[in-house]
């Protein structure tokens, strides 16, 4: 008759040294067959992309392998793999990282394009269309808005010829950090509108795309105006202008 103890379940066993010392092989072969299909990768594209990582491409190429290695040190410790699902896996990591190098590489006409898309979708973007060259879109209404910046922060505007300043509304002025309460609203100011009055005051800094114009003068309008303006004093400053095909091209 069988014994009480002899229906229980063997005891957990610890694997041979043997098999462990398989197992550390195979996780060590995997790790170092990724990484070196990494830096492979990574050498044949910097081969075919010059300077795509910076000024020290070498220096760049062992940082992202460096990186990559600490990332996958997990695959020291596996101790039985599916050799097909390997193979797979490792081939969709070594695609993605291709594909982010490429975007890397590429980053500069990729992100020109974004910005020209932008600018296609959306009115008021400038889009750097050369050295020292903006090209703005026509909005719904005909016009040329341009989004820029007064004090760091962002204002629309609305390009006016038949204005003679920069104006402000007092939204924007305020939002600059100018304070209305202080401001001398006796000055006449010419708009497409016609006469209107306004207070001058000094910017440190208005941005429009790459174009960065400091100790500006503009005029501030505290109620009236729905949209701050560039007038001839800010387009007189530039080196030309000109319209064509729905579009406006802004040169300095």
């Amino acid at each position: 008759m069988p014994g009480p103890w002899e229906n229980l379940p063997d005891p957990v066993r610890t694997p041979p040294r043997s098999a462990v010392r398989t197992a550390s092989r195979l996780g060590l072969g995997l790790w170092l067959g990724v990484l070196v299909g990494l830096t492979v990768l990574l050498f044949g594209l910097s081969r075919l992309f010059p300077n795509s990582l910076g000024g020290g491409d070498t220096a760049n190429l062992l940082q992202l392998v460096g990186w990559f290695a600490l990332l996958s040190s997990s695959l020291l410790f596996v101790r039985q793999v599916n050799l097909k699902h390997a193979a797979r896996t490792t081939l969709i990591w070594v695609g993605i990282a291709g594909v982010l190098m490429l975007g890397y590489a590429w980053r500069d006409p990729l992100l020109e394009m974004g910005l020209h898309l932008r600018g296609q979708l959306i009115p008021g973007y400038p889009v750097a269309s050369g050295a020292g060259e903006l090209t703005l879109s026509e909005d719904e209404a005909g016009g040329y808005q341009v989004i820029g910046s007064v004090n760091g922060t962002a204002v629309r505007f609305l390009i006016d010829t038949g204005a003679s300043d920069i104006v402000l509304t007092g939204k924007d002025a305020r939002a600059a950090g100018i304070d209305l309460d202080t401001l001398d609203y006796g000055r006449a100011v010419a708009t497409a509108n016609g006469i209107t009055h306004g207070a001058s005051v000094m910017v440190k800094e208005l941005k429009v795309g790459h174009l960065v114009l400091t100790d500006v003068k503009v005029s501030v309008q505290r109620e009236g105006l729905g949209v701050s303006l560039l007038g001839m004093s800010f387009l007189r400053q530039l080196k030309s202008f000109g319209f064509g095909q729905h579009k406006m091209v802004l040169r300095w």
